[in-house]
């Protein structure tokens, strides 16, 4: 897994730049300003269709006067963000005239070998994680009902989609078209992380230090990664397992109602996961982009 005679060195064009052939500054804005504001309205959105599937369902529906997660809200709100991947894509396309699947990485498409190969750290220590963290979220006793688990499944199948929107929303788009606006690789990617982690930890709604940090974190190692690699697909990997064997303790235990945005200083424990993770994918980038390189190389 790690780089050594037979695999080749690791040349990737710089995936933060991948939009420079147009650095006007009304794309940027455009861009930026078209994916926030998509955002919002998906985001809102997901009220209105969230009481309808509530009601559907028959059960208590959202309330904008006292909003807590009900089961229509928290679906409508995963499958309308998983929209946000079509969405930037669109917006690069129009913006940018950037080939629709350039958004996913820099080989062109999105690459599931990396995707795969990047599973091997990441699902194991995240299961650890999870189960080690869990007594300091509070999270109560498992409740095996019916409804229960039928809600786990709901929440790994729509869990990714609504974090691959939020990447490709952040690092597809956001990222690229600031780092389009500077000539030079290093300003490009410490400008665009920089924007980018900061929207991130604001759109989630943290609100005190503890939250913003872990939002900032996540955010700076997610763009971190995917100037590494290339691509997408390591964040969208990282972001839906995080999200996903976090929340479904909570979906088991019956306490969606409860869920908010991390707080307070067990906060350390994710931030110094995923830093760790990042070094360790970091050095592992030659093998997970291999398969990726070898292919573009026999197509020369």
């Amino acid at each position: 897994m790690t780089q050594n005679s037979s695999t080749p060195p690791l040349s990737l064009p710089s995936y933060v730049q991948g939009l420079a052939h147009r650095p006007e500054v009304w794309r940027t804005f455009l861009a930026a300003a078209g994916g926030i504001g998509l955002l919002v309205l998906l985001s809102a959105a997901a009220v209105p269709v969230g009481m309808v599937l509530d009601k559907l369902m028959g059960v208590t529906p959202f309330n904008v006067s006292d909003p807590s997660f009900t089961i229509g809200f928290w679906v409508a709100g995963n499958l309308l963000l998983g929209l946000l991947i079509p969405a930037s894509t669109l917006l690069c396309r129009l913006v940018y005239g950037a080939a629709s699947r350039t958004i996913s990485s820099v080989a062109g498409r999105f690459r599931w070998v990396t995707l795969c190969r990047a599973t091997i750290v990441v699902i194991p220590v995240w299961a650890v994680y999870a189960v080690a963290v869990q007594p300091a979220l509070g999270t109560g006793a498992p409740r095996w009902s019916a409804l229960n688990i039928l809600l786990c499944v709901v929440a790994v199948v729509t869990i990714p989609l609504q974090s691959a929107g939020e990447e490709f929303l952040f690092r597809g788009l956001i990222f690229r078209a600031v780092g389009a606006r500077f000539a030079r690789p290093a300003i490009s990617f410490a400008v665009g992380t920089t924007i980018t982690a900061l929207q991130f930890g604001l759109v989630h709604g943290a609100n005190d230090p503890w939250g913003v940090a872990y939002y900032v974190v996540m955010g700076i190692s997610f763009a971190l990664l995917t100037e590494r690699t290339g691509g997408l697909e390591v964040p969208v990997l990282i972001h839906a397992v995080n999200n996903t064997f976090l929340l479904v303790p909570v979906v088991i235990a019956g306490e969606l109602s409860t869920l908010s945005a991390p707080t307070g200083p067990v906060v350390v424990i994710p931030v110094v996961v995923v830093a760790i993770v990042t070094g360790v994918l970091w050095r592992m980038t030659p093998w997970l982009t291999q398969a990726s390189q070898q292919r573009q190389e026999a197509s020369a």
